[in-house]
């Protein structure tokens, strides 16, 4: 008889390893943002689906090659910058950037860089996470214009719900009815902004 119970436990880790192994490049592949690993040159090492629909660059295209591919050229110091908080061992969240995909269009994106280190602690390379927030930032920057023209007409302009009180009343149709702040214009209905003839 041989006892193989160390054996056997060194098998079940391995096998646990792999089975986990598995499931993280599973995630990585089906995650909807962009996950890069690079070295701590920049080379890229991995490139998911994701990262392809974002950039428009293949896995085939982007490995082996710098990180600098999908970087605007005025924003190459931020690579720098990037670089040194890894090898401090710093990680990097929601850092709001320009990038550009394979056909030239810039692309507003928000990352996150994690060191990834190895047993002794030494930084070893870098994950990326890249979310393209281009629509949002667009969307945020419309949503801004409308209401400095909203804010800024000389026009009364309001919105109320459908008893006729006003949740949102500019600063020129404040003015117009004589009321101070939207407070005082939450307690009257719209109808008696009007002459009585015309409520």
């Amino acid at each position: 008889f041989r006892d193989v119970s160390a054996q056997r436990l060194i098998e079940r880790d391995k096998a646990n390893q792999l089975l986990t192994a598995r499931l993280l490049a599973s995630i990585v592949e089906t995650s909807n943002d962009a996950i890069i690993s690079k070295s701590p040159a920049g080379i890229i090492q991995s490139w998911n689906a994701a990262a392809e629909r974002v950039f428009g660059f293949t896995a085939e295209e982007a490995i082996g090659r710098h990180i600098s591919l999908v970087i605007p050229p005025e924003r190459l110091a931020e690579e720098d910058q990037i670089i040194a908080k890894l090898r401090a061992g710093q990680r990097i969240e929601h850092f709001e950037t320009e990038r550009v995909r394979n056909d030239g269009q810039r692309i507003i994106v928000s990352l996150t860089i994690s060191p990834i280190k190895d047993e002794a602690g030494n930084v070893t390379g870098a994950s990326k996470i890249v979310r393209d927030v281009t629509e949002r930032k667009l969307a945020e920057r419309e949503r801004q214009n409308f209401v400095a023209v909203v804010e800024n007409s000389t026009d009364f302009i309001g919105m109320c719900d459908l008893q006729g009180l006003p949740f949102f009343v500019n600063r020129a149709g404040l003015e117009m009815v004589g009321l101070d702040d939207i407070e005082q214009a939450r307690r009257s209905p719209v109808q008696e902004f009007f002459f009585p003839e015309d409520q």
